[in-house]
């Protein structure tokens, strides 16, 4: 066996290193287990990262992105936004009016498909409800730049195949804002409250881990074309009593706030059920006169319980709306039996 020369010149085995070793374990273990039995000090906590610490990642973030277009990896333009909504979203059934935990109808690939008028798809990753819309929207509200430049070049980098703009044709745009998880309740109305704060960020990270697949029949309709559509990229540094976000909008949810888009009005929405925030996103972006059957704006919306508790939601909901003065009027004809019930309203 091997012998290794001591700091005294004498020479020791492998053997009498590893019992030496072994003699060292049971010593430091035998003096763990007397502190344990003793009444020592209490471990020290850790550091609580301060609000401060907050600020001056925000600052970073910003110096960032200064730095980067000095250096010419893309450009920026400021945003002004207001009560933008994509249109899209608001025509299919991926944000749920109901409570989390409740089990859904999903496929083999645990997607969960929908078909509309417009089309066909299936959303992938965890459930959505009406508060992850709320998280969405507030976010949307709190846009601050609009970046162009390659994909790769972006703070959270995007692969080439994207949506692409300006005059360079290798370009894309996104939407981008560094903000913390007390910017976002702010803006929802809801209150900064540990657990609170913990809620939205696990609304947020199920945004980033939203896929949404979509076909379209072409217009020959001999076929159809499809995409998956990316919501959001989030990155997050989490302290003890708050986060820093940084938020990136995918391209096509970039392009779709700037020109394919419906106005929500954010304060009549506050004041609405889950039920009711659904059907009123979905009507904002029809005409303002608009008739539709019901059971087809319930299928739309993505309601989860009997038909019956839609129909008393929903007149719960138009009342509220006409009460506020978002509707002038509204009206269900039919019996729901031998001729569907169908609503008619006017804005």
């Amino acid at each position: 066996m091997a012998a290794v020369k001591k700091g005294d010149g004498k020479t020791e085995s492998m053997l009498d290193i590893l019992e030496r070793l072994q003699r060292q374990s049971t010593s430091k273990a035998d003096n763990q287990a007397e502190g344990t039995c003793q009444a020592s000090q209490p471990a020290p906590k850790p550091r609580k990262r301060s609000s401060r610490s907050a600020r001056i990642s925000l600052e970073q973030f910003n110096l960032d992105l200064f730095n980067n277009e000095i250096d010419g990896r893309f450009s920026t333009y400021p945003i002004t936004p207001g009560a933008e909504f994509p249109t899209f979203l608001t025509r299919i059934p991926i944000f749920l009016p109901m409570k989390r935990g409740r089990s859904l109808k999903l496929d083999q690939d645990n997607a969960l498909p929908f078909l509309t008028s417009w089309g066909k798809g299936r959303k992938h990753g965890p459930p959505l409800t009406v508060y992850d819309e709320d998280t969405l929207m507030a976010i949307a509200r709190l846009r601050k730049n609009r970046l162009e430049g390659a994909p790769a070049n972006m703070p959270i980098p995007l692969s080439a195949i994207q949506p692409v703009s300006g005059e360079d044709k290798k370009d894309v745009s996104v939407h981008v804002l560094g903000c913390t998880l007390s910017d976002i309740q702010h803006e929802c109305g809801d209150s900064d409250g540990g657990t609170n704060l913990q809620l939205r960020l696990a609304s947020i990270k199920r945004l980033g881990a939203t896929v949404i697949e979509f076909d379209r029949m072409t217009q020959d309709k001999l076929g159809y074309r499809g995409t998956q559509i990316k919501l959001i990229d989030v990155a997050w540094d989490v302290y003890e009593e708050n986060a820093v976000l940084l938020i990136q909008f995918s391209p096509l949810m970039a392009m779709w706030l700037e020109s394919e888009y419906t106005y929500i009005n954010w304060n009549v929405r506050k004041q609405l059920s889950d039920t009711g925030k659904a059907i009123h996103r979905f009507l904002s972006a029809q005409p303002k006169q608009y008739s539709i059957f019901t059971e087809k704006l319930s299928t739309i919306i993505g309601f989860q319980r009997t038909y019956r508790y839609f129909m008393s939601d929903l007149r719960c909901t138009l009342n509220k709306l006409e009460e506020i003065g978002w509707i002038s009027s509204w009206e269900i004809t039919g019996t729901g039996r031998r001729v569907p019930h169908k609503l008619t309203i006017n804005r």
